[in-house]
């Protein structure tokens, strides 16, 4: 038997239509296919996707340690903007000649 070779195009409609099917089997019976053909290609294809994922995911940690890093520097200046108030506040109202 020789071996069929599929192109890109018709594997990725041919797993599109099966997560929009209920019954696999048919689908597979209707375009001439194995229905283990189809879960190896849905297998396939959710393992392309998931590289995807963990970048986007990569990029969101690399902005949380860039969001934190600032947060820390805003505490930091209220900080001493807090202390800054207590020092001429304690004063009692007098003025200070710089």
């Amino acid at each position: 038997m020789k071996k069929r070779i599929y192109s890109a195009e018709f594997k990725e409609q041919t797993v599109r239509l099966s997560y929009q099917r209920d019954n696999i089997k048919e689908l597979a019976d209707e375009l001439g296919l194995d229905p283990q053909r189809i879960y190896k290609w849905r297998k396939g294809a959710k393992e392309v996707q998931i590289p995807n994922h963990q970048k986007i995911v990569k990029d969101d940690s690399l902005e949380v340690k860039r969001l934190r890093k600032a947060l820390k520097e805003k505490e930091l200046e209220l900080e001493i903007l807090k202390k800054a108030v207590h020092i001429f506040s304690k004063n009692d109202g007098k003025s200070i000649n710089l």
